[in-house]
Parts: C-alpha cells; structure tokens; sequence
C-alpha cells in the first residue's frame, strides 16, 4: 500500500516539467531503489576519473547553492519534509568527504606515501560515508532527529556530519597504516 502511495506522488510531481525537481532528484537517480548510494557513487566516478576533486568540489558548491530550492520544490510537491527522492544531500556529503580526505592527504606528508593509492582511498571514504549515512550513528541520527532544527538542515545536516566523520576514519586508517607499515 505504501509503495503505490509513493509512485501516485510521483505520478502528481510530474518532474519533467520543472528543472528544480529534475535536480533535486539528480534527473531520476533519485527514484532508483538506493538513490542516495547511486548519487554518492556518481560523485565517487567522477574522483576516481580525474584523481582528484577538482570537479568533485564544483559540483559540491553548485549544489550547496541550487541545492535548498530544488528541496523546497520537490518537499512542496511530495508533500514530504525528507523527500526519499532528494539527492543532492549526498552529492554535498560525498563532496564534502573526499574534499576532505584528498586535502589532507595532498597538504600532509601521507602524499608521496598514499598518491598511488588516491583510488583506494576515494573508495574507502565512499564506504565509509555511506556506512556513517545509512547507519545514522551518533551525531548523524540526532541532527537528523532534532526537532529545533529546520526541515532543509536536518536533511543536509545528516550528510555533512557523516562526511565529517568519514574524513575523521579515514585518516585515522591512513595514519595508523602509515605507522605500522
């Protein structure tokens, strides 16, 4: 029942007239089974591509920016506070992560040790910032949960702090690798 409830609001959105919903649902990954993992890994493909965050960090101010209208319209029309649909909280969270992790790595001498491996370590911080997402732990769960905080911010909230998190792991598994090897 719940599930023809959720395609007959897909049916009223009628996405492919407004540009704000196509975005907010990154132009149907959204509605994909697991949509916040595909945008993730979207934002992934395109680091492990150039080996760096050059686009990766474009694509996360952009949506910083576009971000909180294409929310406005798609919850307005889903009549939903945390449209399941909505994406563009994992591109940010992703961005965010493997801004991060790269940063440090190239500013820190885990550069001339950890280059070579850019690829496993964009990999681990996607599995990691996924794990922190999904899981809700800690930090993630009660911004995500907390009544003072408005509707927008709960739901980039949660990604932002998974991908503070993750860049936090992350390191910790380089440096400790680092000094054990």
């Amino acid at each position: 029942m719940q599930h023809q409830q959720e395609y007959i609001t897909l049916l009223k959105m009628d996405s492919s007239k407004d540009l704000r919903i196509q975005l907010a649902i990154l132009f149907g990954l959204g509605k994909i089974v697991g949509g916040g993992t595909w945008a993730s890994l979207l934002v992934l493909l395109i680091a492990l591509y150039e080996k760096n965050v050059v686009t990766v960090t474009f694509l996360t101010f952009i949506t910083l920016i576009i971000g909180q209208g294409s929310y406005n319209k798609l919850s307005y029309e889903s009549n939903s506070e945390d449209p399941k649909e909505y994406v563009l909280d994992e591109v940010i969270g992703m961005g965010i992560a493997l801004n991060g992790v790269f940063n440090i790595v190239v500013r820190f001498d885990f550069y001339n040790n950890l280059i070579n491996n850019i690829d496993m370590i964009f990999i681990l911080t996607f599995i990691i910032f996924r794990f922190f997402d999904i899981s809700k732990i800690g930090p993630v769960g009660w911004i995500e949960n907390n009544q003072n905080v408005r509707p927008y911010f709960k739901v980039i909230g949660d990604d932002i702090i998974a991908s503070f998190l993750s860049i936090v792991v992350v390191i910790m598994i380089l440096s400790i690798n680092l000094w054990v090897l």
